[in-house]
């Protein structure tokens, strides 16, 4: 079980070896076990490699499409991963993080965290490797520089020499941005669906992301607003990893603050800063998440049982917590089958 350092080495392979990318209509995996892992890797045709997180069953779903020009596609896992990229491609990537969430080391050594409910831009070749958690999962699309730049010629004319630089990190609640990702899920739907070179509106999807994009996505106005956002950020990704690792029982506050050997005030902050909310509301949201993935299942155990193992003993708080999270009341899968 490799590590994910190790596979940041296949870095610079050239684009078109068929075995490392190819255009696909349509790709789906589902990896269960290593060996899996291995065959996706050696001949998915898919641009990243992926390494299992250590002491981990492996259990990574992915699907979607893939072109020269642009590619959508949608992830999920009980187990997390890491990845890190095995060829040279001029892309811009946008990433919808539905649940969990994904942190990011880029090739000048910095690390970005993305939470549940924000939205990354960046490009590919920046990637050194990406880490998501258990139970993540997102919407992802790339595509050409040159079509962000055409798109963007095209909304504020053709003496428009320089996109400007998009925001990395955003909240993904305002209308644009939900707007956007509504889009980017109608063109996945699309892109799986029809492949025909007859199909007329997936070019024309593809137009209007690209438009939406440069609208509704935030530019950096403050050239020192990237690197102040990224300040002391490790604290809060190892309080991420701790609380990850320990959800089964109960945490202390104090306890993450010594662990990260911050002090709690300081620890609010970051959690406040980066995540847009506190140590505790995020422990919250993180143990709704495995309710969820745990009554998607069909299971004889009721929402109640569930419920507790995961320390929600208050069935209308919980009933409450939940519908917020997740746009409807707690249902079990086995009920919704018969």
């Amino acid at each position: 079980m490799g590590k994910a350092s190790t596979a940041v080495t296949v870095r610079a392979q050239p684009l078109h070896k068929p075995s490392l990318w190819h255009p696909q209509a349509r790709f789906t995996h589902l990896v269960a076990d290593n060996a899996a892992m291995d065959m996706v890797n050696e001949s998915g045709g898919i641009a990243v490699t992926f390494e299992p997180l250590p002491k981990s069953q492996v259990r990574i779903e992915f699907e979607g499409s893939q072109s020269e020009t642009f590619s959508v596609w949608t992830t999920n896992t009980r187990s997390g991963f890491t990845t890190a990229p095995k060829i040279f491609a001029e892309l811009v990537t946008i990433r919808f993080v539905n649940s969990g969430y994904m942190s990011r080391d880029g090739l000048s050594g910095e690390n970005l965290i993305v939470p549940f409910g924000h939205a990354l831009f960046t490009s590919f070749e920046e990637m050194r490797c990406e880490k998501a958690s258990p139970g993540f999962s997102a919407t992802t699309a790339t595509v050409t520089r040159d079509a962000l730049a055409r798109g963007y010629r095209a909304l504020n004319g053709e003496n428009s020499l320089f996109v400007p630089s998009f925001d990395r990190l955003v909240k993904s609640d305002t209308v644009g941005m939900i707007a956007l990702r509504k889009t980017l899920s109608t063109l996945q739907d699309q892109m799986v669906v029809n492949s025909s070179q007859t199909d007329l509106m997936t070019p024309l999807l593809q137009e209007m992301l690209i438009y939406q994009m440069i609208s509704a996505w935030p530019t950096i106005e403050d050239p020192n607003r990237t690197a102040r956002y990224e300040t002391n950020d490790r604290p809060v990704l190892i309080a991420m990893d701790y609380i990850e690792a320990n959800l089964h029982r109960q945490i202390q506050i104090a306890e993450l603050a010594a662990v990260t050997g911050i002090g709690l005030r300081t620890l609010q902050l970051g959690f406040k800063r980066r995540l847009g909310c506190s140590p505790v509301q995020y422990m919250i949201g993180r143990r709704l998440d495995h309710v969820h993935s745990a009554l998607s299942k069909r299971s004889d155990r009721s929402i109640r049982a569930i419920a507790e193992q995961w320390g929600f003993t208050h069935m209308s708080d919980f009933s409450r917590r939940y519908r917020d999270r997740f746009g409807h009341t707690p249902r079990n899968r086995s009920s919704l089958d018969e």
